[in-house]
């Protein structure tokens, strides 16, 4: 799948958040959001924000605490979290929840409202998020990443992929170090939609890509690591990516 969305024009008002009060700023620059279309009952939101445009006063106009552990951070890291936290909150109240702020647990992991599972992840210049409601029993995981140098990707091979996969993601039509961020990108989309459900970390060998599509439109993955009774050795999953100028989106549904 291609998306082109990150490289349209800069909009002075994102469509996702366009019933809100923004101040007269470019510091979000575009944002889309639509049901998945395996999934309909699963809402992907993706925006884009520039770092150039950003100010610690945003957290004012925007009407959002900016955290005391921010105070001393980057730019760039008090921008990605000043982008996703807007965008969670636009996003939640199409379920009802209005002004949510996410915060995170012990172990950096987002805590969603109650009833909602979600999974969220930024670059230095995009934020892709899914949610869905509890009682669909889906987990969503998510992931976006910027592609690798090529020089990067041969070098980070062996730690992300076995032979096998080497040889499948080879004849996915799409560059080698395209097809290795998004193997890189949908073994964390798995880890993450797994996480809640068992709060245990994973290694990249513990999942393996079996099968993909052409222009990985659709990638199978396998589980090497028996996590529970309910997802043994063997147990499949199917993983999406979106490809962009740059960079990649991939996510995973749990059910």
């Amino acid at each position: 799948m291609r998306s082109d969305w990150l490289n349209r024009p800069a909009q002075s008002e994102p469509a996702l958040l366009s019933g809100a009060t923004l101040p007269k700023d470019r510091f979000l620059t575009a944002s889309v959001s639509s049901r998945l279309a395996e999934h309909s009952d699963v809402l992907l939101v993706q925006a884009r924000y520039d770092l150039a445009y950003y100010s610690d006063q945003l957290f004012t106009d925007y009407r959002l605490p900016f955290p005391a552990h921010l105070h001393k951070a980057v730019a760039k890291r008090q921008a990605e979290y000043l982008a996703s936290r807007l965008c969670v909150r636009a996003a939640l109240r199409q379920f009802g929840f209005n002004d949510f702020l996410l915060t995170n647990d012990a172990d950096r992991a987002p805590v969603w409202p109650e009833g909602i599972m979600g999974s969220l992840s930024h670059t230095r210049a995009c934020i892709s998020l899914l949610l869905a409601d509890k009682a669909t029993g889906k987990q969503p995981g998510v992931d976006c990443e910027e592609i690798m140098r090529p020089e990067a990707a041969e070098e980070m091979r062996e730690m992300i992929i076995n032979e096998r996969e080497y040889g499948i993601l080879q004849s996915s039509g799409v560059p080698f170090a395209t097809a290795l961020t998004a193997a890189f990108s949908l073994k964390e989309s798995l880890y993450k939609a797994l996480f809640p459900l068992f709060r245990q970390f994973m290694h990249f060998n513990e999942a393996e890509i079996i099968a993909c599509r052409a222009g990985l439109t659709g990638v199978t993955l396998r589980l090497n690591r028996a996590l529970s009774p309910r997802f043994p050795v063997g147990t499949l999953f199917t993983g999406c990516v979106a490809l962009a100028e740059g960079q990649l989106t991939s996510w995973v549904i749990v059910t």
